[in-house]
């Protein structure tokens, strides 16, 4: 497993801009991809430190000092549809998949409570969307006061685009199911009829590379979803290796 570090290390070296200029490691979107790559790396970690809010607002109308939070979207949407996190006892949580499209957050945690933390899921459990620069959804012991105690929103549910995105997920795995390597022309193909089919306006790929922005290789795959910047970055594949779809 990366250390924190060689994970901010890997991101700063990395560049999933297609253009010329170098993505700024202390952007929204490397804030976004990193903290993506950091959940994926840790399918189950202990929180150590209660980390501030990534974005604080001063409320217009109130005194100063006075603070807000912006959680998701502000809506109570997340801004990382697929990304779970089953809040346990004793500050542990666990990363859970999740498909926005067919399950719902707090069912999920509970059917998986038990084997997780090793003991009964509680009787009341609670959807917020939190306020890390990612804004993903976070499931509390608990009414819904424990989103407001967390700096949280509760979660209201995916959006239609959401919805749309999550079966785009699905029919792209279908469509290129066995494959082992399939080329970035190919890849954008059909990338461009399912964002179409599935009415993701403004929805586009890119290459995701290393800051030496290096040719493209002979097979790609899905890297990673920008759902803020409506992107679908494509990555270098190893020939004859199985494709994991994030």
């Amino acid at each position: 497993m990366l250390s924190d570090d060689e994970l901010d290390r890997m991101l700063r070296d990395g560049d999933p801009s297609p253009g010329g200029a170098a993505t700024d490691p202390d952007s929204p979107t490397a804030a976004r991809i990193l903290a993506r790559v950091r959940r994926s790396a840790r399918r189950r970690r202990r929180r150590i430190l209660v980390l501030a809010p990534a974005v604080a607002l001063t409320v217009a109308g109130v005194t100063a000092g006075t603070y807000a939070w912006v959680a998701g979207d502000g809506k109570g949407h997340t801004l990382d549809s697929t990304g779970l996190t089953c809040d346990g006892p004793d500050q542990g949580d666990a990363i859970v998949n999740f498909d926005p499209g067919t399950e719902d957050p707090v069912r999920k945690c509970r059917q998986q409570w038990q084997e997780m933390f090793g003991e009964p899921a509680p009787g009341t459990l609670t959807a917020c969307v939190d306020s890390s620069q990612q804004g993903s959804i976070v499931v509390y012991a608990g009414g819904r006061e424990q989103c407001g105690r967390h700096r949280a929103d509760p979660y209201l549910g995916p959006t239609r685009e959401q919805l749309g995105l999550a079966r785009f997920r699905t029919d792209i795995k279908a469509h290129f199911a066995e494959r082992t390597c399939i080329s970035y022309p190919e890849f954008r193909k059909v990338v461009r009829q399912l964002v179409a089919k599935h009415d993701l306006t403004g929805w586009k790929s890119g290459h995701f590379q290393t800051a030496d922005k290096e040719p493209e290789g002979a097979c790609a795959e899905i890297s990673y979803y920008d759902e803020p910047e409506k992107t679908i970055w494509l990555g270098d594949h190893n020939a004859g290796d199985p494709i994991t779809w994030p």
